[in-house]
């Protein structure tokens, strides 16, 4: 029985773990994103500074 409740968690564990991962992608496609927009905006306001 100890068996089956083992692999009964281990799944869980596996699905948990998957779940993590995948927020943790978008996270980090939120932060580079905004480091993009922050960058893209650094640009034109340089742009407008020296023109």
């Amino acid at each position: 029985m100890a068996k089956k409740d083992e692999k009964h968690l281990n799944a869980k564990q596996k699905a948990y773990e998957k779940k993590q991962e995948a927020q943790g992608r978008k996270v980090v496609n939120w932060i580079f994103g905004a480091l993009i927009v922050a960058a893209l905006c650094y640009l034109v306001w340089v742009a407008t500074m020296m023109g």
